[in-house]
């Protein structure tokens, strides 16, 4: 009976590469190729079963900002709101033979969304990077230059992402204004970027050196590195 790592060594012989079978769209304009997570859920869903590993996802921590977003085009402003969530994510690896032998990886990720869909990618986004990062996984762009997996060579051509574009009669400027971030329940305090009391507190807990001033991004950072070491 093999242990979790030995199993876990396996998958890794077996499932080397994934690729990159989605398209993120930054602006009417740019976009760019990566690696999804149904790409890597779907590589990794047999090789996980067949080896007797079971594995659990769960939310950590989630927190959300809200975002008024101006446009202006040809003389007109328009307003709307954007929400950004930020969430760390776990997935907990137990071994079906011996279900006490267990082990996890945290990730962090974080997703803008107009509408309500922004904490589902950003949980998506940190759990296939907890896959990625557990199995070792390369993301490939092109796929007459590498060897790639069995399971992908049986699979029709990767359909050829194109970027189109459109032609404006003046420039579109984005204006981002924070207004609030919710911090529990029904509560809500102006977002100044400065650290909370609360991150400030984790870093003296920490024994993680740091100035007064220091804003809220970078003490995340800071706390993100410390539990990930």
């Amino acid at each position: 009976m093999k242990n979790l790592y030995q199993k876990i060594n396996d998958i890794q012989k077996q499932v080397k590469s994934v690729h990159k079978g989605g398209t993120v769209k930054i602006n009417e304009k740019s976009s760019y190729s990566a690696v999804l997570h149904d790409d890597v859920t779907g590589l990794l869903h047999d090789p996980i079963a067949n080896a007797g590993i079971v594995a659990m996802a769960r939310m950590e921590t989630c927190e959300l900002e809200s975002f008024e977003v101006q446009k202006s085009f040809n003389g007109q402003t328009t307003s709307s709101r954007s929400y950004m969530v930020k969430v760390w994510a776990s997935v907990t690896f137990m071994n079906s033979d011996n279900p006490t032998e267990q082990f996890q990886t945290q990730c962090f990720a974080y997703a803008i969304d107009s509408g309500d869909k922004a904490t589902g990618k950003a949980y998506s986004m940190a759990i296939k990077y907890c896959y990625l990062k557990t199995f070792m996984l390369e993301s490939c762009d092109d796929e007459e230059s590498r060897d790639y997996e069995n399971s992908w060579k049986n699979e029709p051509a990767i359909k050829q992402w194109e970027t189109t574009h459109q032609t404006q009669k003046a420039p579109v400027k984005e204006v981002v204004k924070p207004t609030f971030q919710v911090e529990g329940i029904g509560q809500q305090r102006p977002l100044t970027g400065a650290a909370s009391d609360a991150q400030k507190n984790a870093l003296r807990k920490m024994g993680i050196k740091f100035e007064e001033n220091i804003t809220k991004d970078e003490a995340s950072r800071l706390i993100g590195e410390a539990k990930r070491n």
